[in-house]
C-alpha cells in the first residue's frame, strides 16, 4: 500500500462532519446536489423541459466597459454584500458563521448570506430572466459548479463581471494550483474557487480483491451486474473518455463518439447495474453494487461507520475528475467592490482553516493546513469554539488527503471539458444522455 493510501485510510475514520451529523441535520454539498436531482436537472436542458439558452452565445459583454480597470476604479464600497451559496457549505456555530462575523468586524461589510443554490440548472433558471432583461439578480456573489454547463453559459453570454486582479492579493499568494488558471476560466478572469471535490471510483475491498488502479474496472465483465454508474451525462462522458485514454479537457467530438461507444458496450454487456443519482452510495453500502462511480466525500464519510470501512476510494492511473464550486459576480451586481473584498477574504489561510474544519472538502488554500495545526490569529478562538462542539482535534482535517491532497493526487486531478458553445453541449448530450435514459 502506498503512503498516499495509508494516510487516506488513517484519515477517514474520524472526519468531523460525521460527528456533527450526530447532533444536527447536515447534508453534504454533494448530498444537497443529489437530493435536488442533478441527473434530472441536467437532462431537463436537453428535453425542452428546462430553461433554454439562445442558439448561439453572445461574444461580448452587454456593457463593454464593465470589469475594466477604469470601471473598477469607479466602484465604491457600500458596506454590504449578498452572498448566494449551497446549503451546509460554510462554518456554523450556534447558528452563526464565525468567518463572516470576523469579516464584518474587520471590514464593516455586512454579509447577507443566502443558502439558495440547490443545483446549477434551477439556480440558473432563477437568475436568467433578470440578467436577460438587464436587471440585477439580487446577488453580489454566487457559487456555481464547473462540471455542468450553466457556468459556461454565464461566462459566454457576458453575464459575469470580470474580476479586479488588483484585489486578489490573497488569491494570488495562497491559491492552490488546483484552482488557478482552470481550463473553464483561463487566468481566473471570472472565478475564484470556493471548494472542490473529486468524482472517481469507489469499491468494496472485501469483494473486489484485486482492483488494480484503472478506470477499466468499471468495464470488467467479471463484475457484470455489480457496477454502478452516475446518471449525469457529464460524469459518464468524462469517465468514458478516461477509459479510452483521452483527458476530457483535451478531447474532441470524435473522441466523444468513441467514449460513447465504449459506454454503450459496457451497458450492452450487462456490466451496469443501474445509473444512479446520489443513491448510489446506499447501493454500494448494501452490496447491490461492488464498484461504482462515486464522489470522494461520500466514500470518506461512509468509512466513518465501522460497517463500511471496506469501501475504498480509487485514484485511477488515468486520472480523477475534479469539480469546483466557484465564486462569481453576476452582471449588474449592486455591490461588486464589496463582493471582491469578501471573495479574497476567503483566501486568507486563517479564514480557510475555520471554513475547512467545518466543510472538509478539497481546500483551495493549502496553507490553511498549518493554520489548523498551529492557529496564529483570530482563527485560534474560532477553532477552539468549533472544537468544543465537534470534539475532535483540528489535525483530523489538517491531515486528511481528502482536504489537503498529496502531490500525487493533485497531479492526478483532471478538469472537465470546457464547453465553448451550445452546439458542443448539444453534441455531448446527444451522445451520452441516451445511454442513461435508455437504462
Amino acid at each position: 500500500m502506498s503512503e498516499d493510501q495509508m494516510s487516506s485510510n488513517d484519515d477517514r475514520i474520524i472526519d468531523p462532519a460525521f460527528w456533527r451529523g450526530l447532533t444536527q441535520r447536515r447534508l453534504s454539498r454533494r448530498q444537497a446536489l443529489g437530493a435536488a436531482g442533478v441527473g434530472l436537472a441536467s437532462s431537463l436542458w436537453f428535453t425542452g423541459l428546462g430553461p433554454s439558452v439562445p442558439s448561439a452565445f453572445a461574444a461580448t459583454l452587454p456593457n463593454a466597459d464593465v470589469g475594466t480597470k477604469a470601471w473598477w476604479k469607479r466602484q465604491k464600497l457600500h458596506d454590504q454584500v449578498n452572498f448566494a451559496n449551497w446549503p451546509y457549505y460554510i462554518d456554523v456555530l450556534n447558528g452563526k458563521h464565525q468567518s463572516l462575523e470576523h469579516f464584518t468586524a474587520t471590514t464593516k461589510i455586512k454579509v447577507n448570506y443566502l443558502e439558495v443554490v440547490q443545483d446549477n440548472a434551477s439556480f440558473y433558471a432563477k437568475i436568467r430572466p433578470s440578467l436577460e432583461a438587464g436587471q440585477a439578480t439580487g446577488y453580489d456573489v454566487m457559487v456555481m459548479t464547473n462540471n455542468n454547463p450553466e457556468l459556461s453559459y454565464l461566462i459566454e453570454l457576458g453575464w459575469l463581471i470580470p474580476l479586479d486582479r488588483s484585489l486578489m492579493t490573497n488569491f494570488d499568494k495562497y491559491a492552490s494550483p488546483l484552482v488557478t488558471n482552470p481550463p473553464y476560466d483561463p487566468g481566473n478572469k471570472y472565478t475564484m474557487a470556493w471548494q472542490s471535490g473529486w468524482t472517481s471510483i469507489g469499491y468494496n475491498s472485501s469483494v473486489v480483491k484485486d482492483p488494480g488502479d484503472s478506470v477499466q474496472i468499471l468495464f470488467d465483465k467479471k463484475y457484470a451486474g455489480k457496477v454502478g454508474m452516475l446518471d449525469d451525462p457529464f460524469e459518464i462522458g468524462s469517465v468514458g473518455l478516461l477509459a479510452i485514454g483521452v483527458e476530457p479537457a483535451k478531447s474532441t467530438e470524435s473522441d466523444w463518439a468513441r467514449a460513447a461507444k465504449k459506454l454503450q458496450q459496457q451497458k450492452s454487456d450487462g456490466i451496469v447495474a443501474a445509473y444512479y443519482d446520489q443513491s448510489y452510495i446506499q447501493h454500494l453500502k448494501n452490496g447491490d453494487v461492488v464498484i461504482s462511480q462515486c464522489y470522494s466525500g461520500d466514500i470518506f464519510q461512509a468509512n466513518l461507520n465501522s460497517k463500511y470501512r471496506d469501501l475504498v476510494l480509487m485514484i485511477p492511473k488515468e486520472g480523477v475528475m475534479i469539480w469546483t464550486d466557484n465564486m462569481i459576480i453576476p452582471l449588474y451586481a449592486a455591490n461588486p467592490l464589496d463582493a471582491m473584498t469578501c471573495m479574497d477574504y476567503f483566501y486568507s489561510p486563517l479564514t480557510q482553516s475555520v471554513v475547512e474544519y467545518y466543510d472538509d472538502y478539497i481546500c483551495p488554500v493549502p496553507d490553511a493546513k498549518q493554520q489548523l495545526l498551529h492557529p496564529t490569529g483570530w482563527n485560534a478562538a474560532a477553532l477552539k469554539a468549533l472544537k468544543s462542539e465537534i470534539q475532535l482535534p483540528t489535525s483530523v482535517t489538517a491531515d486528511s488527503l481528502d482536504v489537503f491532497p498529496s502531490p500525487s493526487r493533485i497531479k492526478a486531478s483532471l478538469p472537465y471539458y470546457p464547453f465553448k458553445n451550445q452546439e458542443e453541449i448539444t453534441a455531448w448530450t446527444n451522445l451520452f444522455l441516451p445511454i442513461i435514459q435508455g437504462a
